[in-house]
């Protein structure tokens, strides 16, 4: 079987900045950008970044957070975990420096039926999660359940649906993931047509797509779980999702 080769575009940083105290937005753009579309909730690109520590090209898949299409640029939400080649990239990003990328993939359709929506992650998984809200229609309701380390990481969040947020605080000490987990596994669900969308540590969402599927009983087909990393393994690759 042959694969399809994706194109590669060539970018270069306009700026790099703090919006959460282990987040940074790195902005991309330029003409090498010009065919570039993204215009589906969730959809990534695999960035291509030089690993300050030893100077290896590595390669990162991370959501498109922003696409003010048809305009060449597009905004990568990192978070700064301290310990991946591209998150070291990131801390120390500026201005001018070139990266590439491919992509995009994946996308996320929203099910037609869904009258409540149940939306999880941790910080890897947040600008998903966001790309995904703010696409939901008025009068949508639903609920976002969102890990960080405390209330400092919290941000602000404006969209037009009909959607609760809940910071979940990981206390100190704790594997990322739990609390997520235990907040989702306790979240009331309306007798409606629910759909569900989550990610992040992947033992974490391993338990949260079982209580989907058995403790709710959601079709599979509506309740999308994705493991988007994984403790002690480098760039994760979820076998049971979908893209």
């Amino acid at each position: 079987m042959f694969r399809t080769r994706r194109t590669r575009y060539t970018a270069t940083v306009e700026s790099a900045h703090r919006i959460a105290p282990h987040m940074a937005r790195v902005t991309l753009g330029g003409p090498g950008m010009s065919a570039f579309r993204c215009d589906e909730p969730t959809q990534w690109v695999k960035l291509f970044v030089t690993d300050p520590l030893d100077g290896q090209t590595v390669g990162r898949a991370y959501t498109v957070r922003n696409h003010p299409s048809p305009e060449p640029r597009i905004d990568i939400d990192v978070v700064l975990h301290g310990k991946g080649p591209a998150a070291r990239w990131a801390e120390v990003a500026s201005p001018g420096q070139e990266v590439s990328f491919s992509g995009p993939k994946g996308g996320f359709s929203r099910d037609p039926q869904a009258e409540f929506y149940l939306l999880a992650g941790d910080e890897s998984a947040q600008p998903a999660v966001f790309t995904i809200a703010e696409s939901l229609p008025p009068g949508m309701h639903g609920s976002v359940y969102l890990e960080v380390d405390g209330p400092q990481a919290e941000m602000e969040v404006t969209w037009t649906a009909d959607l609760d947020v809940v910071w979940v605080h990981r206390a100190a000490g704790r594997p990322k993931g739990e609390a997520l987990r235990d907040a989702v596994l306790e979240a009331p669900v309306p007798h409606q047509h629910v759909a569900a969308w989550v990610a992040g540590e992947s033992g974490a969402v391993r338990d949260i797509r079982r209580h989907f599927t058995d403790v709710i009983g959601l079709d599979r087909r509506g309740a999308y779980a994705k493991g988007y990393w994984k403790l002690d393994e480098a760039d994760h690759r979820d076998p049971l999702a979908s893209d």
